[in-house]
C-alpha cells in the first residue's frame, strides 16, 4: 500500500510465545534521553564481551523503544546496522504496565501516572523525556539471554548519537548512578520485607492447618 514503510526483520528466536527479531537499527525510535556515562560503561562492557547479551523491547507498531535505550545507543555509536528486538503490541497488551520507579512494578504510582500512550508519543514526535524517566513493566522477563555475536549485525561508520543524550556534568552523571543503585536497592528491601510477611502468613496457615488436625483427631 502506498506510504507505508517496508521493514525487513529476520526472526532470531521464539522464546514462551515471544518473537525476537534482528531490526534495522535506523527502525528504532527512543522515547527518552541518554544518560552519557552510562552509556560510556555499556559500550565497554558490550565491545569488551564481544556480544549484546538481551535484546531490547519495542512497540511493534511504531517501533518506538520500551526497553533497552542504552544498548541501542551503544549500538548505534559503535555503528552497527541491525540490533535484536522484543516485538510487544504496547496499546494492546493490558499487561504492559509503566511507571516512574521499578518500586512501581509492585505498587501504585499515585503521585503521576504516566501512561504508554504518552511514552509512544514522546517517540514518534522526538520531543524525547528526561533519562530514565519510565520504567516499563512486561508480563514476560526482558532478560531474554542471547548472547548475540556483534559480527553479525553489520557494521558502517561509527554514529553520532550526541542528541539522543542528556547534557549532564560528570558530577551529575554520578547523582544519576547513585539514584539507580539506591532504586534497585528500594526494590530489594521491598521484595525482602515482602518475603519476611509470606514467610509469617505461611507459618499462620501451616499452624492453623495443625490444630485443625488435631481438633478432627479428638472425635
Amino acid at each position: 500500500m502506498k506510504g507505508e514503510r517496508t521493514v525487513t526483520s529476520t526472526i532470531l528466536a521464539e522464546k514462551s510465545k515471544l518473537k525476537i527479531v534482528l531490526l534495522p537499527i535506523d527502525e528504532l525510535k527512543p522515547h527518552e534521553k541518554g544518560s552519557p556515562l552510562y552509556l560510556k560503561l555499556l559500550r565497554q562492557e558490550i565491545l569488551r564481551d564481544g556480544i549484546l547479551k538481551y535484546p531490547i523491547v519495542a512497540d511493534e507498531k511504531t517501533h518506538v523503544i520500551l526497553d533497552g535505550m542504552h544498548r541501542w545507543l551503544a549500538l548505534k555509536s559503535l555503528g552497527y546496522m541491525l540490533i535484536p528486538v522484543i516485538l510487544v503490541d504496547a496499546f494492546q497488551n493490558p499487561k504492559i504496565r509503566v511507571g516512574r520507579k521499578r518500586i512501581h512494578r509492585y505498587i501504585s504510582d499515585s503521585d503521576k501516572k504516566i501512561t504508554i500512550e504518552k511514552v509512544i508519543s514522546a517517540g514518534l514526535n522526538g520531543c524525547l523525556m528526561k533519562p530514565r524517566s519510565t520504567r516499563h513493566f512486561f508480563p514476560f522477563s526482558k532478560f531474554q539471554q542471547i548472547n548475540y555475536p556483534l559480527r553479525l549485525l553489520r557494521k558502517r561508520v561509527p554514529q553520532d548519537v550526541s542528541k539522543y543524550l542528556a547534557r549532564m556534568t560528570r558530577v551529575e552523571c554520578n547523582i544519576a548512578i547513585k539514584e539507580w543503585l539506591e532504586e534497585i536497592s528500594e526494590e530489594l528491601k521491598f521484595l525482602m520485607k515482602r518475603k519476611e510477611e509470606a514467610e509469617k502468613e505461611l507459618d499462620e496457615f501451616l499452624n492453623r492447618v495443625e490444630n485443625l488436625d488435631n481438633t478432627f483427631s479428638s472425635f
